[in-house]
């Protein structure tokens, strides 16, 4: 997966959201509960270019580097 620097910081941002959203709502922060939040976004966006973000970044989440390479 090539990530240009428009994408990373997309994702970033996402997976700050589902930190934070976790956090706030004194839920457990692991690696599932962010997968899962990334996943529940992806679902309830319309948006084809936010579902694609939001896939990506749980599969950066849960592979880590070897999703990258």
């Amino acid at each position: 997966m090539d990530l240009d620097e428009e994408r990373l910081n997309m994702m970033a941002h996402t997976v700050g959201r589902a930190v934070m959203e976790l956090s706030l709502a004194g839920l457990p922060v692991t690696q599932q509960t962010i997968i899962d939040k990334l996943e529940q976004y992806r679902r309830d966006t319309g948006n084809v270019i936010g579902k694609g973000i939001n896939r990506d970044a749980a599969e950066i989440v849960r592979k880590g580097r070897e999703a990258i390479g």
